[in-house]
């Protein structure tokens, strides 16, 4: 398990992005190849898939996420257990 002190997975800086950083990534990716059919075949995306979320109708999955190389991660926010829940294992 990673902790707050510990580098990054491969030692590279992380921050954190958005869905829309996440579209925008994709929009330069279709910019790049120079259409939508062309971007998608190259990146191993769903056609369809990837317009949807182009036209903000759908957020990005995990496909759309590795295209970009974009990884989702969970969050802990404070290391209090939540109400009712037991920190122990036993």
């Amino acid at each position: 398990m990673q902790t707050a002190s510990a580098p990054p997975r491969g030692g590279a800086p992380v921050r954190v992005v958005t869905d829309a950083e996440v579209v925008a990534r994709l929009r330069a990716g279709v910019a790049a190849a120079g259409s939508q059919r062309a971007y998608a075949a190259a990146a191993g995306l769903h056609g369809p898939g990837l317009c949807q979320v182009l036209r903000g109708r759908q957020a990005p999955a995990a496909s759309h996420l590795r295209a970009v190389g974009v990884e989702r991660a969970l969050v802990v926010r404070d290391e209090a257990p939540a109400a009712g829940e037991d920190a122990s294992c036993s």
